[in-house]
């Protein structure tokens, strides 16, 4: 670069404008002695610098001239610090305290603006791309800083140096980089800035796939595709490789086979090929070009429905996966190897079918179908109706004279579906396309807004006027209500007015204040009412006394669910509820209501009961449900299985079907959920939660990991953990049951062995109950659930009823729990 000082004609101005830069990072470096980035130096720092510079130019009135002298020094000063010291060496840390500087001297309106930028882009044309990324790590710390102020003669500059940075970049091994660049820029400008705008609609022509020429073998189908070779296809005159774009035939119909799908080789080609009107979606313009498309997007999701479906009835099996055979090298080969190009793809053809069986590959590549057919249904009458109101359109991404015909527009939609059922067959499927529709459906958005020709979208800040105005308004619309002396249904305070306090306060106290009346009182008055209202006379007076009674009816039901909310079942009529009065029989021990169907448990949390298989839950929880109807209920599970014979919708599972178990596990509706050999099996918390609401205590069958997971999610509960007498017993108890190999035998045990453990372990459950003899059990049970049991009640040793008993809904198909280890009941 060439010195500003020059021997047939030196500028005094700029030396001593450079004599003060050499001042300013000796001083930046006495008050900043570290070699690190950090922290940044602002104007109190530079306080006595900047006082200097309007001596150097007190008889400069024209800023262009001083801005000229200040880039002259600057760059001098920069240039020989970039030649003497390398980026990674701790003296590099002057040229970051150079840009502090002169970003002080920017906000100050002492320099141009937008110097410090095109040291900045210098700075990156002189370093490697590691270096790079030490440049931007000091540009992303003083990014609010450096933008802050003049932003608008910095953008041009930053927008440019960025890009060029990005076309050095891989987007295959730079990804991170190439990231961070991208987000710097977003973060520079504005929301509503239009210099990154494609506001005439151009397409990036130069994107192109490109793949092997593979020879397709003919049959005698007259409906098979046929692969043609453009022309300029190979190598030109001057020896450079040239794409190989493929252009496909199709048959008089347009129409791939439509019930073969095509072999890899015949596909190959095709797949590929539509990548080209991926990035040239005009091109589907022209209607033998769109049959073209229309043929490949159909023979591709035949290809892609053919492998789904070979993966999932060979999911485990090695044998059946798809192994690419082995080709000897073509000659077109060499050419994609020798190109200096970073392909988008990996098109050779030996990976051609590990491409097709990755889902995530497959995913990719229906995404960018996804936003064709929907640029393609912005071409209906129907879209263009909604565009109708826009005054002033910008015509070069409107494309008003052309228009979808019908027939096309049926199948972009009905393509449109076969994507979206495809995409959301998968378990996480549901979830990974409403992502896609929450992106595409905020991409049609910023694509309006291009249609409109980009209009401002910053608002106006409010003024202080109008804010002080809305804020008086909204005061005065809330506190100008006179409140009563007594509101509605209280009890008047006027006692509290009296000079003695503490006799005030006495009468606060009052038990009449704010004890509950007894139940027997609304009894009496509901009975009076009915009374009055066999000697009205006149309807009013009729409908007088019915709301009274109604006020009462409703007062003694709220009180009433307190401890006989089962006993509401049997309410037909509102004004017959003589049933909440009745007395509740008393137990055998006189305790009133205790062993009763509604009775409810002081502690209403809900039972998770757990155990290992066969070892009883099912009978417990059925004889619980059973003698305490109205107070507890089970909470049915959901499975994505098939229901067995027997089995009911409703009351032995919940069968749905994955995309409805999907949207409750997205939902986070799930307290546990699990997958045993390819079935997923859940327990919905909001089942749950219903059951609370509506006064009953759920009862949740478990298994050891269903109870860990569902305390891991913080959801309450009482645990009680069903033992068996030993594990002999157990064992037996198996070896009497249908289904159980003895293999399925051994694994049960072993599981029951890690649950009996984990049981003894302090704070996974509540008690531990052993189902030695059924009766003895389910006493200690009801102890517990009614009363506090302590932590271990052990039932008698002896035959127990387990196995005779009938399997509950935690019950599954014994064959598939017990192989898995984790049988629920």
């Amino acid at each position: 670069m060439p010195s500003a000082k020059n021997s047939d004609y030196e500028v005094p101005q700029v030396d001593a404008f450079t004599a003060l830069l050499k001042n300013t990072l000796d001083h930046a470096q006495s008050i900043k002695p570290s070699a690190s980035i950090e922290p940044p130096l602002t104007q109190v720092d530079f306080e006595s610098q900047l006082a200097q510079v309007p001596t150097i130019f007190e008889s400069e009135k024209e800023k262009a001239h001083q801005n000229a002298v200040i880039e002259i020094a600057t760059r001098n000063i920069f240039s020989s610090l970039v030649a003497t010291t390398t980026i990674d060496s701790p003296e590099f840390v002057q040229v970051w305290n150079l840009f502090d500087f002169l970003s002080v001297l920017s906000d100050n309106d002492q320099c141009d603006p937008a110097l410090l930028f095109w040291l900045v882009e210098e700075l990156l044309d002189s370093q490697t791309t590691e270096k790079c990324r030490k440049i931007f790590d000091y540009l992303e710390s003083r990014r609010e800083q450096i933008i802050i102020h003049n932003l608008i003669a910095k953008k041009l500059v930053i927008l440019r140096f960025c890009n060029d940075l990005l076309r050095r970049l891989s987007r295959a091994e730079d990804t991170a980089f190439c990231g961070r660049v991208f987000i710097f820029m977003f973060q520079c400008f504005p929301l509503g800035d239009r210099s990154s705008v494609n506001l005439r609609g151009e397409y990036h022509v130069e994107n192109v796939t490109t793949f092997e020429d593979i020879p397709t073998q003919l049959n005698d189908s007259a409906d098979i595709m046929v692969v043609d070779t453009e022309p300029d296809s190979g190598k030109d005159g001057k020896g450079e490789t040239k794409s190989t774009t493929k252009a496909v035939s199709f048959d008089s119909k347009n129409k791939p086979a439509p019930e073969k799908p095509l072999d890899t080789d015949a596909l190959y080609p095709v797949f590929w090929s539509l990548q080209h009107y991926f990035s040239q979606p005009t091109a589907l313009f022209d209607s033998a070009e769109l049959g073209k498309f229309k043929a490949g997007l159909e023979a591709t999701m035949s290809a892609f429905e053919t492998v789904e479906k070979l993966q999932r009835t060979t999911k485990g099996s090695d044998e059946n996966k798809l192994i690419p055979q082995k080709r000897k090298q073509s000659e077109g080969d060499d050419d994609l190897r020798s190109s200096t190009n970073n392909p988008k793809y990996l098109t050779s053809r030996e990976l051609f079918e590990l491409e097709i069986s990755d889902l995530y590959f497959r995913r990719h590549i229906l995404i960018q179908a996804f936003i064709i057919l929907d640029f393609l249904l912005s071409l209906t009458p129907k879209a263009r109706a909604k565009l109708s109101n826009i005054k002033v359109q910008n015509r070069s991404v409107v494309y008003a004279d052309q228009t979808l015909g019908t027939d096309d527009m049926n199948w972009a939609t009905f393509m449109k579906i076969r994507i979206q059922n495809y995409i959301q067959a998968e378990n996480d499927g549901f979830f990974f396309f409403r992502v896609l529709e929450s992106v595409i459906s905020r991409d049609k958005g910023w694509v309006r807004w291009k249609v409109e020709s980009c209009p401002p979208i910053k608002r106006d800040p409010v003024s202080p006027e109008d804010f002080n105005e809305a804020k008086a308004s909204a005061k005065r619309m809330t506190t100008n209500k006179r409140l009563r002396a007594v509101p509605m249904g209280s009890l008047s305070l006027e006692f509290l007015k009296e000079e003695d306090s503490e006799t005030a306060m006495e009468k606060l106290k009052d038990p009449e204040r704010w004890k509950l009346p007894d139940l027997a009182v609304f009894k009496d008055k509901i009975a009076s009412d009915d009374l009055d209202l066999d000697f009205a006379k006149s309807e009013k007076e009729k409908s007088e006394i019915l709301d009274a009674k109604a006020s009462k009816t409703w007062r003694a039901l709220r009180i009433a669910r307190r401890s006989k909310l089962a006993v509401f079942d049997k309410i037909d009529d509102w004004q017959k509820v003589d049933v909440i009065f009745q007395e509740q029989p008393k137990a055998a021990d006189g305790v009133e209501g205790a062993q009763t169907n509604g009775q409810l448990p002081e502690d209403r949390r809900p039972i998770i009961i757990t155990g290992p298989s066969k070892v009883g839950k099912s009978t417990l929880v059925s004889m619980l449900l059973e003698k305490h109807e109205g107070v507890f209920e089970k909470v049915i599970q959901h499975t994505t299985r098939s229901p067995n014979d027997g089995e009911v919708d409703g009351q032995d599972y919940h069968f749905v079907d994955s995309k409805a178990f999907n949207a409750i596990l997205d939902g986070d509706y799930f307290l546990e959920f699990s997958n045993r050999d390819g079935v997923d099996y859940g327990t919905n918390r909001k089942a749950a939660d219903a059951l609370e609401e509506s006064g009953k205590v759920p009862v949740i069958q478990l298994d050891r990991e269903g109870v860990q997971m569902a305390k891991d999610n913080g959801y309450a509960a009482r645990i009680v953990f069903i033992s068996p007498p030993s594990i002999e017993e157990l064992e037996a108890r198996l070896r009497k049951s249908d289904g159980f190999t003895e293999e399925t035998i051994q694994s049960a045990l072993k599981a029951a062995q890690e649950d009996m453990e984990k049981a003894q372990s302090e704070g996974f459950c509540d008690a531990v109950i052993t189902n030695g003899e059924l009766e003895v059990a389910y006493k200690a049970l009801e102890e517990f659930l009614y009363g506090g049991a302590p932590a271990e009640t052990n039932g008698v040793n002896g035959n127990a009823d387990a196995d005779a008993a009938p399997a509950g809904a935690g019950e599954d198909v014994a064959m598939q729990d017990a192989a898995s280890g984790e049988v629920a009941a």
